[in-house]
């Protein structure tokens, strides 16, 4: 399977109508930005993607396609729904990716994560009583919360959990196999609150969460050249069709 690399223009603007007429406007555009390609390109669509807002080239998303044809057949059809048109600014671009990668290449990387952990219903249930609501009924947490509720449960002091060592280790866990880190840094993080569908029995339905919000930088050196195509193409953690875990490669530089 050849991968593609997507990029196509987003007007911004657009994008908030859009958001605000589907009230499916949060603090990222995630969901919107969900929401806008499954309707322009169906199962086609760049999963995972990463939107740059604020790039000096003008707003645009970046996305992995897997299936060209599909892709381009869906691109050729004109759409009915002028709200969604207006959001992709000028036709997609798309380059292939590499066919095969070679074990031992040695690449820069950037990826937005949302490093969370899961937990059952009966840690859930022992949070029940917490004021930190986001939490409350949630079914997974900050990496970094976690790291500090274990030292605290250990005895240990929380404040000695560094908040860039728990997502690089996050990182790592998930690239176990794929590829190896030879250097990562935290570049960003913030605290977003976004719109995430519940799959209840009774119907879709949307709910707010709130979550970490990271980009991680650095280099890697590839350890299965099959596992790491097959990483791309999925992504890296969760909420992969809202916006993060692409992996984005650079050559790297001779800094690192």
């Amino acid at each position: 399977m050849t991968l593609y690399l997507a990029r196509t223009g987003i007007d911004v603007r657009a994008l908030a109508a859009f958001a605000v007429a589907r009230r499916l406007s949060d603090e990222d555009l995630g969901y919107a930005l969900h929401a806008a390609l499954l309707a322009r390109f169906g199962d086609a669509a760049p999963r995972p993607f990463r939107f740059l807002p604020d790039h000096g080239k003008g707003p645009h998303l970046l996305g992995y396609v897997r299936d060209r044809t599909a892709f381009d057949d869906a691109a050729a059809l004109p759409t009915a729904d002028t709200d969604i048109q207006a959001v992709f600014d000028g036709e997609p671009q798309l380059q292939p990716m590499p066919g095969t990668w070679r074990e031992g290449a040695r690449y820069g990387f950037e990826v937005r994560v949302r490093p969370v952990v899961r937990f059952g219903k009966t840690v859930r249930a022992e949070r029940a009583g917490r004021s930190d609501a986001w939490q409350r009924n949630a079914g997974e947490i900050d990496a970094h919360v976690a790291a500090r509720e274990r030292i605290e449960r250990a005895g240990g002091d929380p404040d000695t959990v560094d908040r860039a060592a728990v997502y690089i280790d996050w990182l790592t866990t998930r690239l176990a196999g794929t590829a190896t880190l030879d250097h990562a840094d935290l570049r960003l993080f913030r605290r977003t609150r976004a719109l995430r569908n519940t799959h209840r029995s009774e119907g879709r339905r949307t709910h707010r969460v709130e979550g970490p919000d990271a980009l991680i930088g650095g280099t890697l050196t590839i350890a299965d050249p099959a596992a790491f195509a097959g990483l791309l193409a999925k992504g890296i953690g969760r909420h992969s069709g809202f916006g993060y875990g692409m992996l984005l490669l650079a050559p790297p530089t001779r800094a690192r």
